[in-house]
């Protein structure tokens, strides 16, 4: 049975027609009238089905597809009306092609009226209704976001900022909606709440969010494989010790990072999208930050270091406002960990690491980049809080100092790395270089805190930090 006359009918089908008696047209008609393969097998297969029972079968379906009046085979409207099954419930059920014999078996098995009525309606919806197609309500056809656009890519391809056009790019001080609703789509009324708390606009916004999110995404690297491990070589005991304390302090780092920002997300409403997507980037950023220094740690022979104090981390993780929070760990903490970068940069003693910290650079000055432009949004939206931000400042360049001064073991790692060694002449070389470093670093910081809009900072600064910080004139000519 394998010439082309049978090419139409599934395999399935072929076998059990030969074994069955069952003429091939009927296979065909059966499956004309939309009866899945399986079905007919099965029916077809049942115990005391003959050719003439499928073709008075096929036959009544066809009537009925056609329009003509269903008729109940005298058996079944006995027992339907013994049994209390209506005769609307039996016409339905021999529309959607259920042989007579399988009710009969049903009705005898105790099946109610209302058992069958629920699973006939289900398949009615599954099959779209007796009469074909459902019939589509449609009316979300018509919901009123505008309709029309043709946004073409720029140079750097289609880009998230590039969909805020017509009524796309109107992004409200307020966010009106609790639930995980997209901007620019239709609400629907009455949803329960998902439980934000951010939803003004000053309170997350940054107008470089769009941005830094496709700058992440498209500067993204791989530890695995991106860093050349290979090039690593034999430290001498100090040094790498001395490398495995720093990638142990930035490993933590990462990972109360990483926790900090977790937290926060969920509470941000998604009328702010720009925001959370590149936040969720930055997550994943610390992310690879605690991988890549984990590995580094481990993979030369070293091993991890000990425990920061966390004072600092423990105060940043009780920050009761997301503006608190971002300027604390986008423009306090991000300036110092580009420190911590550079000098691993400038210390690094092969391939791998400076690969490793040339890339932890891009990614925490897109954090900066982050925290300096939300806290001149909210400061252009709430100058009045300009005194209570700087009070906040205050307290966490504090904990920063007290954090620094309680490190004993990234001060003097810091010192070997710079040094080149842990030899007396060593350790003071190292000691002068970590003060040039520090000098950069307080200057880097109150130049962020500059391009928030809060420039007086420089002078209410906390002393540790405004000891380094050269007069503006001074840097100038420094930059020059």
């Amino acid at each position: 049975m394998s010439d082309a006359s049978t090419t139409d009918i599934p395999p399935e089908l072929l076998q059990v027609a030969e074994e069955n008696g069952i003429p091939l047209d009927l296979m065909r008609r059966a499956l004309a009238l939309g009866f899945p393969a399986d079905a007919i097998r099965q029916q077809m297969s049942m115990p005391g089905v003959t050719a003439e029972a499928a073709e008075q079968f096929i036959s009544e379906q066809e009537k009925i597809r056609s329009g003509g009046e269903i008729t109940i085979p005298d058996d079944v409207l006995a027992l339907s009306r013994e049994k209390n099954w209506p005769e609307e419930l039996i016409k339905r059920a021999l529309t959607l092609g259920a042989p007579s014999a399988m009710l009969i078996q049903q009705m005898n098995a105790g099946i109610t009226a209302e058992q069958a009525a629920s699973f006939i309606a289900q398949q009615e919806q599954l099959r779209g209704g007796a009469g074909g197609a459902p019939k589509l309500d449609l009316s979300w056809m018509k919901v009123p976001t505008e309709w029309g656009m043709r946004i073409s890519p720029g140079k750097k391809g289609l880009t998230v900022g590039m969909l805020n056009v017509g009524t796309y790019a109107d992004i409200p001080d307020f966010w009106p909606y609790h639930s995980e609703m997209p901007r620019g789509a239709h609400p629907i009324l009455g949803l329960p709440a998902m439980g934000y708390s951010i939803y003004e606009k000053a309170e997350l916004w940054s107008e470089n969010a769009a941005d830094l999110y496709e700058e992440a995404i498209q500067r993204r690297w791989r530890p695995s494989t991106d860093v050349p491990w290979e090039s690593m070589e034999d430290l001498p005991d100090a040094v790498e010790k001395a490398v495995c304390q720093l990638c142990t302090h930035i490993s933590e780092r990462a990972l109360v990072a990483g926790d900090i920002v977790g937290a926060w997300l969920p509470e941000m409403s998604y009328g702010y999208h720009e925001v959370k997507l590149y936040l969720s980037v930055a997550e994943f950023d610390v992310a690879r930050w605690f991988e890549v220094f984990r590995k580094r740690a481990l993979s030369n022979g070293g091993g991890l270091g000990i425990q920061a104090p966390g004072y600092f981390h423990r105060t940043l993780i009780d920050a009761r406002a997301w503006t608190e929070a971002s300027a604390a760990l986008h423009i306090l903490a991000a300036s110092q960990l580009m420190m911590l970068f550079q000098i691993g940069h400038y210390t690094a003693h092969n391939d791998a690491e400076r690969t490793i910290f040339s890339y932890c650079i891009q990614d925490v000055a897109r954090q900066r980049g982050y925290g300096s432009q939300h806290l001149k949004y909210f400061l252009s939206r709430h100058s009045e809080r300009r005194v209570e931000i700087s009070h906040v400042l205050n307290k966490y360049e504090v904990m920063l100092q007290y954090e620094w001064d309680a490190d004993t073991p990234l001060r003097e790692a810091l010192m070997i790395l710079l040094g080149g060694g842990a030899s007396p002449e060593q350790i003071a070389d190292g000691a002068s270089k970590l003060e040039y470093f520090r000098k950069r670093w307080a200057n880097d910081y109150v130049d962020q805190l500059a391009a928030a809009g809060l420039g007086e900072r420089r002078d209410k600064v906390h002393r540790s930090i405004k000891q380094y910080i050269s007069e503006p004139e001074e840097a100038a000519a420094a930059a020059a």
